[in-house]
């Protein structure tokens, strides 16, 4: 009897690892710097972790799996929810010999411009999009569109992405985005689509929908970073509200088959206008903050599906609706040094939160909110309504503004004095000196 073949995993991924332990599947993940810098979860025993330099590199992983005495292995597959490491991870299945995403797939995925152009030869409504090759040129295109939306064409979580309604316009964000430091060179501009913003989370295996979540967001994720709005989203009732995935539905079936992929979590964003749905953009992973509120809305476990997947089984997505309202909302707060957060347990204890998650340190630099992805915590919330919903949001957000302190950033000496009674220090910088006098 020979023993099964263990899934090789490029990057962490906790609720996957979670359900290799719950079922006792061993497996190899290969994990970066910033995992080994902020701290690996707890992994299960039947799991073995192998540092690599970058995920993003097949000579990082390659190298390190020879090193491990891993470099002969045969791997069941190799998958990642790593977005930025998902053409990698198409390379090392080929390289390794083993299932794993094409590489022509996994370009389509990666890559916003032919995306675009692959949904929209198949007759799927989405928006015109043109490319800049490079930000850097001397010449720059006029602005095709009335409105559009400029974005890194392999870009994620809505950084470097603005709104421009002018050539002139256009070609300022343009000089602004190259004197960013890290900045990517190729984007995409697309014509701006007007509607609500909607996102599908499934399951896809031997090329159908075996599950589907759809969720709207309660702003736009460019207007969250545009206008420093709070990301929040809520899940679709599809008892009470089964006109959104009837919607949804044939736009998702009809893109998954155009980008051609059959097995796999999937992540899509979707433009709902007048009762017409438009495609946006789609990733072959799951989405941010999206696997507690499915599981509580519909018992599904995505990270057990994705494990399935990755050991060739069909994944058990059976639906276990809970009825009612299941959102979430992001707890931001203004950049500097976080100073003090509530506990898990104090925000546990409020009325309808079903889970918590605070992601940053006391102690740690907060940046601008100037992508999808800052934020220092997270929390789901659920309601028999939606009206009650939002108002339970905007308490949870307002619970939070009392009680996280932040020192602003370059903060001035004089102002740092006056904050510390606030901080609860003494305001006397001074020292005390006690002298016994003959």
């Amino acid at each position: 009897m020979t023993s099964r073949l263990r899934p090789l995993f490029v990057g962490v991924d906790r609720y996957v690892l979670r359900a290799c332990g719950l079922r006792g599947i061993p497996a190899v993940v290969v994990y970066g710097p910033y995992w080994r810098d902020s701290g690996l979860p707890d992994l299960p025993d039947c799991v073995t972790a192998v540092f690599v330099e970058d995920e993003c590199s097949a000579e990082a992983v390659l190298t390190a799996l020879t090193r491990a005495g891993l470099g002969e292995e045969r791997f069941a597959s190799v998958t990642t929810t790593n977005e930025y490491a998902l053409i990698n991870v198409a390379v090392l299945a080929q390289a390794l010999g083993c299932p794993g995403i094409p590489p022509a797939v996994a370009l389509r995925f990666r890559d916003k411009f032919l995306q675009k152009e692959a949904v929209r030869a198949a007759g799927i409504p989405t928006a015109r999009a043109v490319l800049l090759e490079d930000i850097h040129d001397d010449e720059l295109p006029r602005l095709p569109f009335e409105a559009g939306v400029i974005k890194p064409v392999t870009g994620a979580a809505t950084r470097q992405t603005a709104t421009v309604r002018s050539t002139e316009e256009l070609h300022q964000t343009v000089r602004r985005f190259r004197s960013e430091a890290g900045s990517a060179r190729t984007f995409v501009v697309e014509e701006f689509q007007q509607g609500d913003e909607w996102m599908v989370d499934g399951v896809v295996h031997e090329g159908k929908i075996r599950f589907m979540s759809v969720a709207e967001y309660t702003h736009t994720c460019l207007s969250v970073v545009e206008s420093q709005a709070t990301m929040q989203d809520r899940r679709f009732d599809p008892a009470a509200e089964a006109w959104a995935f009837r919607l949804a539905e044939p736009v998702v079936r009809a893109a998954l088959e155009a980008l051609d992929l059959t097995d796999g979590i999937f992540h899509m964003e979707l433009f709902h206008h007048e009762g017409e749905v438009f495609f946006s953009e789609c990733a072959a992973r799951r989405g941010g903050f999206v696997q507690e509120q499915v599981e509580c809305k519909f018992g599904v476990d995505l990270g057990d599906a994705a494990l399935s997947l990755a050991l060739g089984e069909e994944p058990d997505v059976t639906v276990r609706e809970r009825p009612g309202i299941v959102g979430g909302t992001y707890i931001t707060t203004s950049p500097g040094l976080l100073f003090g957060v509530p506990s898990q347990d104090e925000v546990m204890s409020l009325p309808n939160v079903e889970y918590v998650l605070l992601g940053h340190l006391v102690g740690a630099s907060l940046p601008a909110n100037s992508d999808t992805t800052k934020r220092i915590g997270e929390v789901v919330i659920t309601t028999e309504t939606l009206e009650e919903f939002h108002k339970r949001s905007e308490e949870v957000l307002a619970w939070f503004a009392d009680r996280i302190t932040v020192i602003p950033a370059g903060v001035k000496r004089r102002d740092l004095h006056g904050m510390q009674s606030a901080l609860g220090y003494d305001t006397r910088l001074t020292a005390s000196y006690r002298r016994e006098d003959g």
